[in-house]
């Protein structure tokens, strides 16, 4: 349940948002199809879709909920030839709140980033501990 979730991390996400930038801490310009977080690999729902024609960066914006501090690591995966190989992680500080928004950007070259990609949300101190899997498609 959600309420065990935040009582073993001490850090629950309550919203993702994958978009094209963030104005006053609020993601703008969101993508075709919403983000949403998946707990294993085969989500059925459609994922957003990222024209690299209109835009250079992807946002990755959640709101979390927490009972302690930390931090959070966004690990930003790109699919190539079938592998799965990590680009980049962020660790970002995170207080206790009813709603802390964070979030880290990944920017986009049509040439090597086209295809299938996955973010995980972890506990930096325990990142097998997933909090969330997002995915987007680059064309």
């Amino acid at each position: 349940t959600l309420a065990s979730a935040l009582a073993e991390t001490g850090f629950l996400v309550e919203q993702v948002v994958l978009s094209k930038e963030i104005h006053n801490r609020n993601p703008q310009g969101m993508f075709s199809h919403p983000a949403y977080c998946e707990k294993d690999k085969n989500g059925q729902a459609a994922i957003p879709v990222v024209q690299t024609s209109k835009t250079s960066q992807v946002v990755l914006w959640i709101k979390v909920k927490a009972t302690t501090k930390g931090k959070i690591r966004h690990s930003w995966h790109h699919q190539t030839n079938g592998v799965w190989t990590k680009i980049s992680e962020v660790n970002i500080p995170i207080r206790p709140s009813s709603g802390y928004r964070m979030w880290s950007i990944k920017t986009l070259r049509p040439h090597l980033h086209t295809g299938e990609w996955m973010i995980v949300v972890a506990p930096s101190s325990e990142p097998d501990r997933i909090l969330c899997i997002t995915r987007f498609t680059v064309k």
